[in-house]
């Protein structure tokens, strides 16, 4: 207990992180999986990278979140720190000296490829005009691989559809793997050229503040070798990516909303370069309001007119209900204003078997 607080003291960088929440740092929840830990990473290594953030601070955060990854997309270092507050449960710097903070930098040209569009190394080295990064193209010591962006689209429902649960389609244009090449951009039995800056190894020096990180080749996208304008598929231009328009249907569970997203995973953008997972596909809901009902959350909201001498004298008036007509009993001395509740009568409750309540305001 207290000696180990103690003992924690003495190294200023455990100290430090101590404070920090890694889970809070990288934006995730504490029973987060790798691959949600790993978008988030990915999203926010490209906000503070400091090659594209010039703010004073943009460093700092960009250390923090790769400490955080470092130690949250390993397992066993996620599990101490999840018991003692830290990696090293002994006190120490947690990962073997000062370089230990960027086991995730190895693929760092999917970082600075999806925040400048692929200019990063190639192009301007003049030797790899067309080529993309093709399939096995993975991150190395910090497990790291691009993913691809979300899309969103918007799906119109009727309000009783939006009521009852239904099925609809949506238009959406994802960023897709060239079927012809299979992503790589270049034709099918091209000869390949061994890549002049990494001479066939697949990796390359990249040095930041001071620090030597191995990665993936940015000349050639880590494959070693580079293929001649006139060897690139022509149904891509060489980028090995293409968008291509399709319908998906999407399942609108029964009792959802305007405003509510609806998330078919797997199915946004691939990544521009490398074999990581494609994005989400998020479809946001309009429901069209009902010319019969108001509703409010999964209350219904009926104004029904009732007859004069049913108001005074009592009786039964016959109701709409989102799942039908049906006979409601009035009480003598009825007056107009009053409200009557129907309990179950309304809407299910989004994921549950419980319903709202219909109100009848008469009048």
């Amino acid at each position: 207990g207290t000696g180990f607080i103690r003992a924690r003291q003495f190294h200023t960088t455990a100290a430090r992180l101590a404070a920090e929440d890694f889970y809070s740092v990288l934006g995730v929840k504490r029973d987060a999986s790798q691959s949600e830990i790993k978008k988030a990473y990915y999203q926010l290594a490209k906000k503070y990278h400091p090659d594209a953030n010039k703010a004073p601070d943009a460093k700092d955060k960009f250390l923090k979140i790769q400490e955080a990854y470092d130690t949250l997309s390993d397992e066993s270092k996620r599990r101490s720190y999840d018991q003692f507050g830290t990696a090293d449960p002994t006190g120490g710097m947690g990962g073997g000296g000062p370089g230990a903070g960027f086991g995730g930098f190895e693929n760092m040209e999917d970082i600075l490829s999806q925040m400048f569009g692929g200019a990063f190394g190639g192009g301007m080295g003049g030797g790899a005009q067309g080529r993309r990064a093709g399939p096995g193209r993975t991150g190395g010591m910090g497990g790291f691989t691009s993913v691809g962006e979300d899309i969103e689209a918007v799906a119109t429902v009727s309000f009783m559809d939006a009521v009852n649960g239904t099925t609809t389609k949506v238009v959406i244009t994802p960023i897709v793997r060239c079927e012809p090449c299979s992503g790589v951009g270049a034709k099918k039995g091209a000869k390949r050229h061994t890549c002049s800056v990494c001479h066939g190894t697949g990796q390359a020096t990249f040095t930041m503040g001071g620090f030597h990180v191995q990665q993936s080749c940015p000349q050639c996208g880590g494959e070693g070798w580079t293929i001649s304008p006139k060897d690139q598929c022509t149904s891509c231009g060489g980028k090995g990516r293409v968008r291509e328009r399709k319908m998906v249907d999407v399942d609108v569970p029964a009792g959802c909303d305007s405003g509510m997203r609806i998330r078919m995973a797997g199915m946004g953008d691939v990544p521009i370069e490398g074999d990581g997972p494609a994005g989400d596909l998020f479809v946001r809901l309009r429901v069209t309001p009902s010319p019969v009902f108001k509703r409010k959350g999964a209350d219904v909201y009926y104004a029904a007119s009732i007859p004069f001498t049913t108001a005074i004298l009592g009786g039964s008036v016959r109701v709409p209900t989102v799942d039908g007509d049906v006979e409601v009993k009035i009480k003598s001395g009825t007056q107009p204003g009053d409200e009557l509740r129907l309990r179950g009568k309304g809407i299910r409750k989004l994921n549950s078997s419980v319903r709202g309540d219909q109100y009848l305001g008469l009048r």
